[in-house]
């Protein structure tokens, strides 16, 4: 009865669950992983991961099968993996999971394969986003379709969790619309709807499948950066000022130009959320008074 119930259990995750022997061939898929990836159990028993299965690849386009394989260094050495990858989905399209992998070991504390947990919520977010009106509204922003400030802190939340628990770095970039009252006095409503949308489309086309942009306040963005380095979160921020910068912005019968203060933070084991903002704040606003259209990494504030 016990085993019954803790394969029930299992079988009713929500998230992916598989596990392969030391060929690396497929022996167990629980139901939530046909839910994220289309494949039926039965489709997938004795496979291996590849070019035409699944076929799991990161944001810079590294394979992660045949010579290259996720289970590779677990199988061989017992170790614990975490990635950020994307797979493809049985119906063509590509889907970005976060995954854990992890040894599984005989009676004689040989390893014998490894198991796979994987989570995709993005097919589950956007049908309460369809569904729900109150979950729309509740983390979404009206205007730019972004997911707004209480969403971003949640997810802010949810990566100095995942940092302290299995040591993922990430980073968080706060972009400033600089001078924004003065144009907002000055265009209104227009501001709004036409620059602020146009604005959350050029972030949104920068974005890695891993990252997640937002809108913080009436004239801020945020974009939570996984798994980088200072210098890819200085490479991230001054990539989106320069798009910002280089574009012309419909308003009314003209354009206007608009420049960003761009602040950006490796996060640590000992920050907070607030202590990250405070510290992101910090450049954005020295990046104003040195003129606007800047990018400052927290660490070179004096």
């Amino acid at each position: 009865m016990a085993s019954t119930n803790y394969r029930n259990l299992i079988d009713n995750l929500y998230e992916g669950l598989l596990y392969v022997d030391k060929d690396e061939r497929i022996k167990y898929w629980s139901k939530g992983a046909e839910k994220i990836t289309g494949y039926s159990s039965s489709e997938v028993f004795d496979k291996q991961f590849s070019k035409e299965f699944l076929c799991p690849i990161n944001a810079d386009g590294k394979k992660f099968f045949g010579d290259s394989s996720l289970f590779f260094n677990t199988i061989s050495n017992g170790t614990i993996k975490q990635f950020e990858i994307l797979i493809t989905h049985k119906d063509g399209r590509q889907i970005a999971i976060s995954t854990r992998i992890a040894p599984m070991y005989d009676s004689k504390n040989r390893v014998v394969g490894a198991t796979q947990l994987f989570t995709d919520n993005k097919d589950h977010l956007e049908h309460l986003i369809v569904d729900s009106e109150e979950y729309q509204q509740s983390f979404f922003d009206p205007i730019t379709k972004l997911p707004n400030h209480m969403s971003l802190e949640m997810s802010i939340d949810a990566k100095l969790s995942e940092f302290r628990r299995y040591n993922r770095p990430f980073g968080i970039l706060l972009l400033e619309i600089d001078n924004y009252e003065k144009l907002s006095n000055i265009y209104g409503d227009e501001l709004k709807i036409n620059v602020l949308t146009s604005v959350s489309e050029l972030i949104k086309k920068d974005l890695r499948p891993f990252d997640i942009a937002g809108r913080w306040s009436d004239n801020e963005f945020a974009i939570v950066l996984v798994n980088v380095r200072e210098d890819s979160v200085e490479m991230s921020g001054n990539r989106v000022r320069n798009i910002v910068e280089k574009s012309e912005f419909i308003i009314g019968k003209g354009t206007i130009d608009l420049t960003l203060s761009v602040g950006g933070i490796i996060a640590t084991p000992h920050d907070t959320k607030k202590i990250l903002i405070d510290k992101l704040r910090e450049s954005t606003e020295k990046c104003f008074n040195m003129g606007g259209n800047k990018f400052l990494l927290w660490s070179t504030v004096e």
